[in-house]
């Protein structure tokens, strides 16, 4: 459904069904004629009926077309206007027709009383509707048969290289391989034959006799090409949808499944008796104009379009140097083509407001049309539609607002000073870098616990019995722990006091006494074995002797874990830690517009409990604790102001300094006992570029999102931007504000 159908049906009056609009095509190959009837629905194309004939010379092309134009109209009471043309590449000459082909095409026009479309080379359409179709850009050979000649186009990724018609032998692949020779400036042929033009059973046996040749013997194949049959019909189909994408380029082929390409003309049976001829009262309006005057209105200079397509005047008058060239041009000729068909359409005549044109919705065309129908349909309704397309416009044109914002890049400006936070300070001093402080105090608990690293050992001392002897004339008593050493060095110690007998006057026997030892430290060391001798401290072995009587036994001992020294000061200090963090965190909560300096706060613990004690035995420990900080907090832009002083007079030209965008890093040099903070302050500022929002407004004012992307992208500083739009509308309609004051900059960092 066009624009004006969409308008005039939302209205409460004057609606009107959609439309459909029908076309013949005619498609002219070196030996036959291929005519369509088509139409386009909204964006659906279909192909309604097609017919073909033969045909013997340029005389004989306006019997043979009036002929096929009456087979595939048939009864429907429907009467084309336009007729648009698929014409052989030996009938162009860099895009235009030749003069002798253009003076038939216009006197064709006359005779049907037809209105042209534009004219199109085959080749070309062709390889327009295989990309369409495949979604990818064609590098193949198109070969076209026909009875006595085939026509031969080398086409990589959708540009033409150049076409051949050569006669058709007896040989397909011979007649193909001729005329490739001829593309000398071709190195590389593309390995994809397509073929088309005949009847499936005789591509059929074409294609077999193809893959038998020796392709490559003399040509320039990186590999044997492959060969492939395109569908029947493939070449009006392609001509209609190259019209159809002229008329909208987002047109889609809807196949028929009824019309197929027929026999020749001459075989087609006439309509019975009986049956009613096509009614010929509908004539419109527009046939009523003069051919002469259809002549004046077509542009004189062809234009080539993304389907190949050119905008001709085929009704133009023919210089007489181009009516002397011959009627026909020898098939074997080269007609070397190298067109660029990857341009856009062209878009319609735009209405304008200074350089801004309005989208294609407000095209001349589109109100020319809707004025002409609301004329027609009265006064009343030409008003209000007039009201409607300038209230439109004017609601186009005023109510769109946008918020542009701007990222930048900025420059980074680094500089780093003393200054003094003082609690008895009130106003800033700027030249003594002294700004007002405020003293603050908080008192925080918490616990935590860490692992015990301290080892020491444990165990029981060994025991047993020892007999000593008094080799003395008097008698010599022990006191309890008294010492007992052997030649080892392990020390033992008596368990009870022991009086030894002198040495007997008679017989010389030394005084003997038993008791009880243990040894002085842990450890399997002690467990002596019986009958080791030992010494007693304070007398020499003439005095007195020991000896161990049976093996010493119960001396154990093993290593185990306690908490040291060491790890009740790394505990304190670990949570003394956290609880600065929490002091810190909790003074800033307190005061959000002031800045504390972690590191500046002093503290007094006020409680201090472990559960266990040094040399514990535990694999783990806990420590409680509660401190009071106290600290002196500012207020950062006191800061910012000061060191932003030091910078203001190095912002580079083009740039200015924003204290939003700035950072400050303290650490503290020292913190008196009137809790005066002095710390070294580093000032980190990013500098903005200094953009002109008045020319950037004239720049983008009426531009698509991605056209101001790229405006702005473009612009020296501009990293990228956000684009937001309001009303939202359909994407073909969207674009900013023409009003300037109606655009929101905002410019910022990303």
């Amino acid at each position: 459904m066009g624009l004006l159908d969409k308008l005039t049906s939302i209205l409460p009056f004057g609606k009107k069904e959609p439309q459909v609009e029908y076309f013949f095509a005619l498609n002219i190959s070196n030996e036959k004629l291929t005519a369509a009837l088509w139409n386009i629905d909204g964006s659906n194309l279909q192909i309604l009926e097609t017919a073909t004939d033969t045909y013997t010379s340029l005389q004989d092309l306006l019997r043979v077309t009036d002929s096929l134009l009456d087979k595939v109209l048939g009864v429907r009471e429907i009467e084309p206007e336009k007729i648009l043309f698929g014409v052989p590449d030996s009938w162009l000459v860099d895009d235009d027709l030749r003069g002798e082909y253009l003076k038939v095409l216009r006197n064709m026009i006359k005779d049907l009383e037809l209105s042209p479309m534009a004219y199109v080379a085959s080749s070309h359409a062709l390889i327009h509707y295989l990309e369409k179709t495949e979604g990818v850009p064609t590098t193949a050979i198109l070969v076209g048969f026909e009875a006595e000649h085939l026509t031969v186009s080398v086409v990589r990724a959708g540009r033409l290289d150049g076409t051949r018609v050569v006669g058709r032998g007896e040989n397909g692949g011979v007649d193909i391989e001729k005329a490739l020779l001829a593309f000398t400036n071709v190195e590389t042929l593309p390995s994809k034959i397509l073929i088309y033009g005949l009847e499936e059973e005789k591509l059929e046996k074409i294609k077999n006799e193809l893959h038998e040749f020796s392709w490559m013997q003399n040509l320039s194949f990186l590999h044997v090409p492959k060969i492939e049959i395109l569908p029947s019909g493939v070449e009006i189909e392609s001509i209609c949808y190259a019209g159809g994408f002229e008329v909208n380029n987002e047109i889609v082929f809807v196949k028929n499944t009824k019309a197929q390409i027929t026999k020749p003309a001459s075989d087609l049976k006439e309509i019975k008796e009986g049956e009613s001829e096509p009614s010929e009262e509908i004539e419109p309006a527009e046939k009523e104009e003069s051919v002469e005057k259809k002549e004046m209105e077509e542009e004189s200079k062809p234009e080539l379009s993304a389907s190949g397509f050119v905008m001709g005047d085929i009704s133009e008058q023919i210089n007489e140097e181009e009516e002397k060239e011959n009627l026909v041009q020898p098939p074997d000729q080269p007609i070397t083509r190298h067109d660029d068909f990857s341009k856009e359409l062209a878009p319609p005549a735009q209405l304008s407001i200074g350089k801004f044109k309005l989208p294609a919705f407000f095209n001349i065309s589109f109100v020319n049309k809707l004025i002409e129908k609301a004329k027609a349909r009265g006064t009343i309704f030409f008003v209000v539609i007039v009201l409607i397309i300038f209230g439109i416009i004017g609601a186009y044109l005023l109510l769109p607002k946008a918020d542009v914002k701007i990222f930048v890049e900025p420059q980074i400006l680094e500089k780093e000073t003393q200054v003094i936070a003082d609690p008895k300070q009130k106003e800033i001093d700027r030249e003594a870098k002294i700004i007002p402080g405020e003293l603050v105090t908080t008192e925080v608990s918490g616990s935590d616990s860490i692992g015990a690293t301290g080892s020491r050992e444990i165990g029981d001392p060994a025991k047993g019995t020892v007999v000593l002897r008094n080799k003395t004339d008097r008698e010599v008593t022990l006191s309890k722990g008294a010492v007992l050493t052997n030649t080892s060095g392990l020390k033992f110690n008596l368990d009870t006091s022991v009086s030894i007998a002198s040495r007997s006057a008679d017989d010389g026997t030394w005084g003997k006494s038993t008791t009880e030892v243990s040894a002085q430290s842990i450890g399997a060391d002690g467990n002596l074995p019986s009958g080791t001798d030992l010494s007693i401290a304070n007398y020499s072995s003439d005095q007195l002797v020991a000896k161990s009587e049976g093996n010493f036994s119960g001396g154990t001992s093993k290593e185990v874990t306690v908490v040291s020294a060491a790890d009740q000061e790394k505990l304190l200090a670990k949570v003394a830690a956290n609880l600065r963090t929490q002091a810190k965190d909790k003074l800033q909560e307190q005061l959000p517009d002031k800045k504390v300096i972690e590191e500046s706060l002093s503290e007094d613990i006020i409680r201090r409990s472990y559960n266990k004690n040094v040399n514990d035995q535990a694999s783990e420990f806990t420590l409680n604790l509660t401190v009071r900080f106290r600290g002196t907090a500012f207020d950062e832009n006191n800061l910012k102001q000061i060191v932003g002083d030091l910078v203001t007079t190095e912002v580079p030209e083009g740039f200015e300094l924003s204290l939003e965008n700035t950072e400050t890093q303290s650490s503290v040099k020292d913190v008196e006992k009137d809790g005066k903070l002095i710390f070294s302050a580093k000032f980190r500022a990013k500098l903005i570029p200094k953009l002109n929002q008045d020319e950037i407004k004239n720049k983008i004012r009426g531009r698509t999102a991605d056209e101001v992307a790229q405006i702005l992208k473009e612009m020296e500083g501009i990293l990228g931007s956000e684009i937001r739009m309001n009303p939202s509308l359909p994407s073909f309609l969207q674009r900013l504000p023409l009003i300037e004051n109606n655009i929101q900059i905002e410019v910022g960092l990303k």
